[in-house]
């Protein structure tokens, strides 16, 4: 038994790496994305899964490439919380913040819902980088499932 303490020390050691890199991951993890359904799905699928580029003149997004496009997660008359594909950004609105659909029929900031799909242009904060000063918000369609 004297023989073997050295191996069952070692296979401790090694059991215990494997945990504590698994809790560093999940920690990670949800400190970016957050505990809820977002966390797992921030852009919507690709054109195999039935939704992809929004719709639209794609000139358009191509000359006007938004800065952040996301679903919204919360929202105030100071501040929408989006998810994006890099994880949750704040979007900081003024008085000078445009908000329109995606034919540039304008709408009012209570137009938007939780769960839409926009495009923001505008300046990201110096600093972390995390949050954006909107000067123009799309509205983008739901795009329907391709069916086979």
């Amino acid at each position: 038994m004297v023989e073997n303490r050295w191996q069952i020390i070692l296979g401790a050691v090694v059991l215990l790496v494997i945990l504590l890199t698994g809790a560093f991951s999940l920690g990670i993890y949800v400190g970016r994305h957050g505990w809820g359904e977002d966390g797992l799905r921030y852009q919507p699928a690709g054109p195999e899964g039935g939704q992809g580029a929004p719709p639209g003149d794609p000139q358009d997004f191509v000359v006007n490439h938004p800065d952040l496009v996301g679903r919204i997660r919360a929202l105030s008359q100071l501040g929408i919380q989006l998810a994006t594909q890099d994880g949750p950004r704040i979007i900081e609105l003024s008085k000078n913040t445009l908000v329109e659909d995606e034919i540039g029929a304008p709408l009012k900031l209570t137009d938007l819902r939780l769960g839409d799909l926009i495009a923001v242009f505008g300046d990201f904060t110096p600093g972390d980088g995390q949050r954006l000063v909107a000067s123009q918000i799309v509205r983008l369609p739901e795009r329907k499932p391709q069916q086979p």
